[in-house]
C-alpha cells in the first residue's frame, strides 16, 4: 500500500481540535452548568466536523486499487479502469466520463494563481499532465523538482499504466458510507441541538 499524503486542512483540523479539547477540558474543570454543557456538546459535534472534513480525507493506492477516502463516502477504483488523473483544488479521477474526487489533496489558491494560464488547457492542467507524460519515467518522492501534488498524479498514472500492462479489470469503481462518521455527527448534532431545547 502507497498513502498519500493530504495536501490540505491537515495544519487547520489539528489546531482546532486541539482548541476544541482545551475548551472542553475547561468547561469540564470550570463550567458545570447547564450552559457549560451545551457549549460542551456543540464543541464535541465541532470536533466530529472537523475530523471528517479536515483530517479524513486522503488517498491511497493498493496493489490493483485507488482508494479514495472523503468525509463521509469512500471510492474504490480498480487501477487499471483509470483514464485521467489531475489536481487543482481537488485530486481528479476519470473512469470514462464519470469524475471521482478527493478533497484531501489538492493545490492552494496561491499555488494556482502562480501557475501559468495562457489558455484553456493551462487552465485545466492538461498540458503539464502532458509534459509529463512525455517525460521517461514518473519522478521519485524525493526528486524535488516537481511539487507533491504533481507527483501525486503522475504516480497515479504510472501505477494506472502498469496495472493495464499486467491486464484489464471489469470491475467498476464501488463506494462505501463513511458509517462511523455519519453516526458520529448523526448523534453529536442530536445530542446538541436536544440540549438547546431543555
Amino acid at each position: 500500500m502507497e498513502q498519500f499524503r493530504p495536501t490540505s486542512g491537515r495544519i487547520l483540523g489539528v489546531a482546532s481540535l486541539v482548541v476544541v479539547a482545551g475548551l472542553l477540558l475547561y468547561l469540564l474543570l470550570e463550567e458545570r452548568t447547564l450552559t457549560g454543557l451545551r457549549i460542551g456538546l456543540g464543541l464535541v459535534f465541532l470536533a466530529v466536523l472537523v475530523w471528517a472534513t479536515q483530517l479524513r480525507p486522503r488517498a491511497a493506492a493498493y496493489p490493483h486499487a485507488l482508494h479514495l477516502r472523503n468525509s463521509f463516502r469512500d471510492t474504490t477504483i480498480p487501477l487499471a479502469a483509470i483514464d485521467e488523473v489531475s489536481v487543482r483544488r481537488t485530486l481528479n479521477v476519470w473512469v470514462g466520463d464519470q469524475r471521482y474526487v478527493c478533497i484531501g489533496i489538492g493545490r492552494s489558491m496561491r499555488s494556482m494563481a502562480r501557475m501559468k494560464s495562457p489558455g484553456p488547457a493551462s487552465l485545466l492542467g492538461f498540458d503539464r499532465l502532458e509534459s509529463y507524460r512525455e517525460g521517461s519515467t514518473p519522478a521519485l518522492p524525493d526528486q524535488s523538482a516537481m511539487d507533491y501534488e504533481t507527483f501525486v498524479v503522475t504516480r497515479i498514472e504510472g501505477l494506472a499504466e502498469d496495472a493495464r500492462r499486467r491486464g484489464t479489470t471489469d470491475q467498476p469503481p464501488r463506494h462505501a458510507w463513511a458509517w462511523p462518521e455519519i453516526v458520529a455527527v448523526a448523534a453529536t448534532g442530536t445530542a446538541f441541538a436536544a440540549s438547546l431545547l431543555v
